[in-house]
């Protein structure tokens, strides 16, 4: 099996029985202007019943997260349009675990 890395999901679209899922990873943050840069970086592509059950299936994982204890920006669904701030606590977090 094959890991793929993402920062953020960035998108989805649904077309003619399929759903794309579109993921970005942070390019640049600028301080300043407290404005995160996103590319592309990978697409999933799923029928919709297989998103049907892969929605679900996160939605337990995000409940029994919750339940142990992760709150706030963890779980914020503003996409490619948080703030710098959130990135980076993110990005650190993720960096732990791979």
């Amino acid at each position: 099996m094959k890991d793929i890395f993402a920062d953020r999901f960035m998108k989805c679209n649904v077309s003619q029985g399929v759903v794309r899922l579109d993921f970005g990873r942070v390019e640049s943050i600028d301080h300043e202007k407290n404005e995160v840069s996103m590319s592309p970086s990978t697409r999933l592509v799923l029928p919709v019943d297989g998103f049907i059950h892969f929605a679900e299936q996160v939605d337990k994982i995000k409940k029994k997260l919750i339940n142990q204890g992760y709150t706030g920006s963890d779980f914020e669904e503003s996409g490619a349009d948080e703030d710098a701030e959130d990135i980076q606590k993110s990005k650190k977090a993720s960096d732990s675990v791979h």
